[in-house]
């Protein structure tokens, strides 16, 4: 036993653990546990949507393309029509397997990397913005343990889904060098997107501000190395400033270029190096881009909880609106010339019969109809609201007034209806605009492609009414269940096309085969997906008042 120091005398430094401050990334492995526990669903849901979207793809190269001929009409298409470049990607080779993974690299690799969005943003800014982050702050954590744990989360999972896919692609027998390139891109597309992410993460201060920045970056890279790769000539250097042109550059199925992948290698570090140096230079639950600040007094019509809402959601909705519009200008003004250039074509005269649209409009239809799933994950994320608010407090605060559980949720549930009607609606007037501008008749245009986007809002309606059903019945499996509604419908979106799943149980799964134009629904698809969404949002909010809040 030591004799105590003697009064007056200094007291002698502390030797051993107690010594020691936690490293900046100290405790992120008992966070990696935590954060694999509490995001079990949606790895689980993420993992077979991403897998499914490419494996499915790409198994199925022989199905879609089971002909020398069919091979070699699609690859005329590519040649022939810009915008399959830039909004998929480019093919190096005829074959089918190549061909296929031109159609699945922009689906597959979004998925990826909206995954790790997620879950990197729920590891880091999401517990910031509910207390939690600042709760741990007692215990022996570094500064950066929770960054460092959703990191780790986040690549690791991106390294677990390359080698399934790998390895589900050479099972299946197809060649091991390109099964391993696409399993690499795939990888690489979870990992930049985790990089992006923890970037937005330091520079927003919520964390649907900062899903939106991550995923808004990620796909402005893919339309720049699209814009390279569709101009050709000395504009191809622009895809190599891209991870995702990179990624193209590998050549999956098709003479493989390994050390392609060094630029998008640099670009992970550097974001991820990014994140790290930035996460000193901010403090707890705030970001570095400033906020402005709202006046002392507010409007006399923001006394209520949709007006609330639409100040939470409007920064967002804004963003999606602006992206979506660029996109539908330039679609609408690129594709107008090329597909009045290629309307006589034999493939274009039938896709157009199948689709029950002029042959000049067949791309714009297919195109328009892929742009349904992410504006329907725009108003998944904002009908998930009601979970987020109920779990971080905020809604037990506000229900202690005079505010009723039926107005709060429909408030948000008529936030996620009213949103994809907004995009939808942009989306239509912008590809007219476009298309007006670049030689078509402008009105008549945007008239009869706002027409056509607006038609696909009941599908998203269906998928925002199970979202909210599923936060009144079940609500700690609600993010699951939802992200699960919108994936049942890529899936066999997928699935249906490559003749994996009969078209009867493409109809019963997917909310979007009804307004999908390829099957032509009747005149009573519209109010009847209409009906059932607003059955599903009527017995969502009941249940929600029937349960204690929160659970």
């Amino acid at each position: 036993m030591s004799a105590p120091a003697a009064p007056g005398a200094p007291a002698r430094p502390l030797r051993g653990r107690s010594a020691r401050r936690p490293g900046a990334a100290s405790g992120a492995g008992h966070l990696v546990r935590s954060a694999l526990r509490r995001d079990r669903a949606l790895i689980a849901v993420w993992a077979a949507v991403t897998v499914g979207v490419v494996l499915g793809g790409v198994a199925a190269a022989e199905t879609t393309y089971p002909t020398a001929q069919d091979r070699q009409d699609r690859w005329e298409q590519l040649q022939s029509v810009p915008m399959f470049v830039l909004f998929q990607s480019r093919a190096f080779a005829d074959t089918a397997e190549a061909l296929a993974v031109q159609q699945a690299f922009a689906g597959g690799t979004m998925c990826a990397a909206l995954g790790a969005i997620l879950l990197v943003v729920r590891g880091t800014r999401a517990e910031e913005s509910s207390g939690r982050r600042e709760l741990l702050g007692g215990l022996p954590l570094g500064r950066h343990a929770d960054l460092a744990a959703a990191l780790a989360v986040a690549l690791g999972s991106g390294a677990a889904l390359g080698a399934l896919i790998a390895c589900g692609l050479i099972v299946s027998g197809m060649p091991v060098a390109g099964s391993v390139a696409l399993g690499l891109v795939t990888a690489m597309a979870v990992w930049t997107g985790a990089g992006t992410a923890a970037l937005a993460a330091q520079l927003t201060s919520g964390p649907g501000r900062a899903v939106g920045l991550a995923f808004g970056a990620f796909y402005l890279l893919h339309l720049i190395r699209g814009l390279g790769a569709m101009a050709g000539g000395d504009a191809l250097r622009l895809t190599w400033v891209t991870p995702q042109g990179s990624w193209e550059n590998l050549r999956s199925f098709a003479d493989e270029q390994w050390w392609a992948l060094l630029p998008a290698l640099i670009w992970i570090v550097l974001t991820v190096a990014a994140a790290f140096a930035l996460a000193d230079r901010r403090d707890l639950g705030a970001g570095l881009l400033p906020q402005r600040p709202g006046r002392v007094r507010g409007a006399g019509w923001l006394r209520s909880v949709p007006a609330l809402t639409w100040r939470l959601d409007r920064v967002p909705l804004a963003g999606w609106a602006v992206a979506v519009a660029v996109t539908g200008l330039a679609m609408g003004y690129v594709g107008a010339g090329a597909m009045a250039e290629y309307a006589d074509m034999p493939w274009v005269r039938g896709m157009g019969a199948e689709l029950g649209v002029a042959p000049a409009d067949t791309f714009f239809t297919y195109v328009v109809f892929v742009f349904v799933f992410p504006v329907a994950a725009q108003a998944l994320f904002t009908a998930l609201r009601i979970r987020r608010e109920e779990t971080s407090g905020t809604a037990e605060l506000l229900l202690s007034g005079p505010t009723g559980r039926t107005a709060w949720a429909l408030a948000h549930a008529g936030a996620a209806l009213a949103a994809p009607v907004a995009l939808l609606a942009v989306l239509g007037v912008s590809v007219g605009l476009g298309s007006g501008l670049g030689g078509g008749q402008l009105w008549a245009d945007v008239a009869r492609f706002t027409g056509l986007t607006l038609s696909l809002a009941p599908a998203v309606w269906v998928v925002v009414g199970v979202a909210v059903l599923a936060q009144g019945l079940v609500p700690r499996l609600s993010t699951a269940v939802g992200w699960t509604a919108l994936g049942a419908g890529i899936v066999t979106e997928i699935a249906v096309k490559t003749g994996l799943i009969p078209e009867l149980l493409f109809l019963l799964l997917s909310p979007f085969a009804h307004v999908n134009p390829y099957y032509q629904g009747s005149v009573i698809t519209y109010p009847a997906l209409t009906a059932l969404a607003a059955a599903l949002v009527a017995a969502g909010v009941w249940a929600l008042r029937r349960r204690d809040l929160p659970v």
